[in-house]
This record gives structure tokens, sequence and C-alpha cells, in this order.
């Protein structure tokens, strides 16, 4: 089929090369509200600085994909700094000895072990906070948009998400949570809500700074639910048969945890994440959206993780 001029250059614009030209964007952007902190005491900020000067910033760059040009540049970068600001407080809270107690996260010493644990948790809340501030303060928003985005933030923070998923994660089930006692329901919602609630809360934010309509909305939460379902399962491959060095994380905090992996093995854990996959990319492709910049993305996060899956089951003996 011929190729426009007009296809070519949307194309080109999504080389690989736009992630990282946004990311240093974000960057930017992230060093300006941190520095907007002052007078707040300097360790925290420098804590703060510490725990978000890496990461892949896979949730901000889905928003900046799914908001496209319809949305405002700005708010666009300011949306996902708040988002990361929540995704970084996140794992702060993952990472305490408290949690997870883990030493290192995206390849340094985590907060609590490099700042202390207190200094963690008062970082944590302040990101949190200044993230609501932020997507309060949007520009060029009206009432009801700036009222969503803010309602994102806070529902991928409490008591449906973020929280109830660590908890979960943490100390399993009761019986009145578990009301189908079900192994399947259970890891599933667990990883909704850990991994997926943030997934869904970047491509919801990026629909609604792009004036998406409600069903196209639907089917791009649809697509971040079964993103951030493939996501955790391929995390909790590395989890099992990477080491931490390579992962830059602690790897083995999953063991005793009810992990798909756990429930049903390596081999049908990787045949599950490749099928979300799939159905993700089927509900992008149904909402309109051109595919090839989410699915380049996609495949430069997934593809390192699943390539090495086999050969390491079978150097490991997993089944």
């Amino acid at each position: 089929m011929h190729q426009s001029a007009i296809d070519k250059a949307k194309a080109a614009a999504w080389h690989p090369d736009a992630q990282a030209g946004f990311a240093r964007q974000l960057d930017l952007r992230i060093a300006h509200h941190l520095s907007q902190l002052s007078p707040a005491p300097a360790r925290l900020v420098e804590a703060a600085r510490d725990a978000m000067s890496s990461g892949k910033r896979l949730r901000p760059y889905l928003l900046h994909l799914v908001a496209g040009d319809a949305a405002d540049g700005e708010a666009v970068l300011d949306m996902a700094v708040a988002l990361e600001m929540v995704h970084t407080a996140s794992l702060i809270v993952d990472d305490l000895p408290s949690m997870d107690n883990a030493t290192l996260r995206r390849g340094r010493p985590t907060t609590h072990a490099r700042f202390g644990e207190a200094t963690a948790i008062l970082t944590a809340i302040g990101l949190l906070n200044h993230a609501i501030s932020i997507a309060n303060g949007l520009e060029g928003m009206d009432d009801g948009q700036r009222g969503a985005l803010v309602s994102i933030l806070s529902g991928v923070m409490g008591w449906q998400g973020l929280v109830a998923g660590q908890e979960l994660d943490l100390n399993g089930f009761s019986d009145e949570d578990d009301a189908s006692g079900d192994a399947l329901g259970r890891v599933t919602r667990i990883n909704a809500l850990k991994t997926g609630a943030l997934l869904c809360a970047a491509v919801e934010a990026g629909a609604i700074l792009a004036g998406c309509t409600d069903d196209k909305r639907s089917l791009l939460r649809r697509f971040g639910e079964d993103l951030g379902q493939a996501f955790q399962i391929a995390d909790d491959l590395i989890d099992l048969l990477s080491d931490s060095a390579t992962a830059g994380k602690d790897c083995g905090q999953d063991i005793g945890k009810e992990t798909y992996l756990a429930v049903y093995g390596a081999d049908e854990a990787l045949r599950r994440c490749r099928a979300l996959l799939a159905s993700a990319d089927e509900a992008l492709v149904s909402a309109g959206l051109t595919p090839d910049p989410f699915r380049s993305m996609i495949d430069a996060i997934f593809a390192p993780m699943l390539d090495r899956v086999p050969q390491a089951v079978q150097k490991a003996g997993v089944a």
C-alpha cells in the first residue's frame, strides 16, 4: 500500500529517538518542579531528586503518546511529571524495610538505604502531595478536565489503587477480600492494583488531555489493563530468573507470594504475557491510535525481559 508523505512524516516523528527526546524534556520539567520546593529542607529535596533521577519513564511516555498533538504540550509534560512523582513515591514505599525491604532500585541504592527510613517516608508523602498540586494547577484546562485529572491521581494512590495493592501483596486476602477463592482472580486483582492502575492512569490522563470520547477512553483503559497485567508477569519472571545486577533491583522478592508465575509456572506465564500484549495491541488499534510508536516502546521494554526467559527457564530447570 502506498504511504503518503503525511504518513511518512508521522512515522519519522515517532522514531525511537522520539522517546529519548521526550525523556529529556521530562527530566528538565522534573528538575524545574523540584527546584520550586525551597524552602523545604535540603536533605528532603535531595532525596526527592535522587529518587526521580532515573527510570524507564514508561508511564509518562504512554501519557504523551495517547495525548498526541491534540493536547497542550506544557500541560502534557506537567501531568507526566505528576504521574512520575506518584510512581516514584510508590517505589519508595514498596522498598521500605516494613514492606519489601529492598536495597536496590533502578540500579541505585533505594531511598531509605541512602537517606534513612524516616526521610524516605517523608519524601514519598511530599511527592504524592506535589503531584496533586501540579495536576490541580494545570493551565489551559477547563475545570472538568482538571478535576478529572486530579481524580485519576488521587484514585490511583488510594483505597482502590496502590495502597490496596500493596496491602494485599504483603498480607494476602482475608475471607471478605477473596469471595471467589480463585487464585487467578487474586493474582489478577493484585496486578491490576499494583501495576495496572498506574498504566491505566497514564492512558486515561492522556485521553482526557486529548479530549477523547468515552468509547475511545474505554478501549484505551483496556489497553492499559492488559499492558499492566503483562508487565507484572514479565517482572515476576525477571524476579525469579534474573539477578540483582542485571535487573537493577533486588531479585527474589516474590518468593512465597502468590504470583501468576508461582501458580501456573514459567512456560504458562510467558505464554500469558505474550497473549496479554496481543490483546493490548488489539485494543489500541480499535481505539484508532497509530500503533507503531506504542509497539516500538513496548518492544523496547518487553523484548529484553522476555527474549531471555526460555533460556533462563531451561538453565534454572523451572517448569
